[in-house]
């Protein structure tokens, strides 16, 4: 039978979900609801990006892509993806936002950060139950600046609520081409309910612990209100859109030989070797004004996580929103592969050693216990 479930058997297609934002230009702010400061997209996408939209000229620095330039969407996932919906916060008019066909992605404008929740229902084919993500829309840049901070361009810190805190606003160096704009609640009539919840590092997924890159290639997220979490200076951050996705992997196990043959007709397309546009915005940023930035690293664990005015601090041992990657490629699922295995070679050693001290301890006990029943 077609529906005949095909045994030990897996197959796998790789996608990313996230968030791009960027301030509003001058022409977008005259549309928008009054407060609004951002324009951003949710997305779901297949983790491929097609190649670079600009002819390859002669010069070896990776192409740049316009400010709006979202990761991804190489492959039409169509083919296994009925439908995504997007829930926003309450306050939007109408909140659940359903794509049946690609691009998967939603966007908006507002001034608050909060989460969104991604429904994915497969085609009937596949018999597979709906999957549910979930993502945190980032607003505001943290972590090591581009630059060092100024202290008089430094941007005001955020609360997480919507309906709390101020809105930053900066005037936007990089105007883009008017879009039009869906009316939204102004910020007075948003509740204070919704809080944001902290996104996984590219190494922890929201729905699946994040890609431990695959699950650690997902995107650092700010630590909580009550830690330190200060903007990039407004004059160089405000020129680049934050970035806040993360690597994934849809895992079909034993799926319906009808199914089975869909997939086989639709290989997802390889991962390019190597980046082929900036690493990052750190990376971006030197090739667009033709000097290093000044890369400040990111806190260990085992760091203070106390700010201080060249460095900005969100979570410790992770990057910020300047090192989120542009593109997902195969020489950066080897470097997490090797990560994982690290890591699991780390914890077999730890254990091997803990066993060996717990051997020698009850041997001890045993041999206290034999001397105590001595006469």
């Amino acid at each position: 039978m077609s529906n005949e479930r095909q045994r030990n058997i897996q197959v796998h297609r790789p996608v990313i979900y996230g968030s791009h934002a960027r301030l509003l230009t001058d022409a977008e702010k005259e549309l928008a609801p009054p407060g609004h400061t951002h324009r951003w997209t949710v997305f779901f996408t297949s983790a491929t990006s097609p190649p670079p939209s600009a002819a390859a000229s002669s010069s070896s620095d990776p192409i740049l892509e316009d400010i709006d330039y979202l990761p991804g969407g190489a492959d039409d996932l169509s083919y296994l993806v009925k439908k995504v919906t997007f829930r926003l916060h309450e306050t939007y008019s109408n909140p659940s936002r359903v794509c049946d066909k690609p691009p998967f992605k939603v966007t908006e404008t507002g001034w608050g950060e909060f989460t969104v929740q991604i429904r994915l229902q497969f085609v009937q084919e596949s018999g597979e139950k709906p999957m549910n993500f979930a993502h945190t829309i980032k607003l505001h840049h943290w972590g090591p600046p581009i630059e060092a901070p100024l202290e008089s361009s430094t941007a005001p810190p955020t609360e997480d609520k919507m309906g709390e805190g101020t809105p930053v606003k900066a005037e936007v160096e990089t105007p883009a081409p008017p879009t039009a704009i869906e009316t939204t609640p102004k910020p007075e009539e948003q509740t204070q309910t919704q809080s944001q919840s902290q996104t996984p590092g590219a190494a922890t997924g929201e729905s699946n612990p994040t890609p431990g890159e695959p699950t650690s290639t997902s995107t650092p997220a700010p630590a909580s209100a009550s830690e330190p979490m200060l903007s990039q200076p407004i004059s160089v951050a405000s020129k680049y859109p934050v970035h806040a996705w993360q690597y994934d992997e849809l895992v079909f196990s034993d799926p319906p030989l009808s199914f089975l043959n869909i997939l086989n007709a639709n290989p997802a397309t390889p991962l390019p070797p190597r980046n082929r546009r900036p690493r990052n915005q750190r990376e971006e940023h030197e090739i667009r004004t033709g000097k290093k930035s000044k890369k400040t690293a990111a806190p260990q664990p085992s760091e203070s996580r106390q700010a201080t005015p060249a460095q900005t601090i969100g979570v410790p041992g992770e990057l910020g929103s300047a090192d989120v990657p542009l593109e997902f490629s195969a020489e950066m699922e080897k470097a997490e592969w090797n990560r994982i295995n690290d890591a699991r070679l780390h914890i077999v050693s730890e254990m091997d050693r803990w066993r060996e001290k717990l051997i020698a301890m009850e041997k001890e006990c045993a041999k206290l216990k034999e001397e105590m029943k001595a006469p």
